[in-house]
């Protein structure tokens, strides 16, 4: 059975007020709540198979596989881009400065 210091301590842990009024209905509804769990508890589910899916669908997902590496060289690699200075690619930038 839950008491009344038990709501008053989980309203302490949740940091919320709880009047005594608002103590007594969630005494009777937390007891009530866990009486179905009980009773869950206590099925036979012996026979039952774990149910993970109902649809049947499963995730589609690329295969992941190790690519190649670029054959070329930096110079090759840096005159393909349309603007670069020395060793960078350089691109316009995305915020204006005010």
């Amino acid at each position: 059975m839950i008491s009344k210091q038990d709501i008053q301590k989980l309203a302490a842990l949740a940091r919320i007020e709880v009047t005594e009024t608002e103590a007594e209905r969630l005494q009777h509804d937390l007891e009530r709540i866990l009486e179905y769990v009980d009773q869950l508890n206590r099925a036979e589910t012996g026979m039952a198979e774990a149910l993970t899916n109902i649809t049947g669908m499963t995730n589609v997902a690329a295969v992941d596989g190790a690519r190649g590496a670029v054959n070329a060289n930096r110079d090759e690699l840096l005159g393909a881009a349309p603007h670069h200075d020395k060793s960078f690619v350089t691109v316009p930038p995305i915020w204006k400065k005010k």
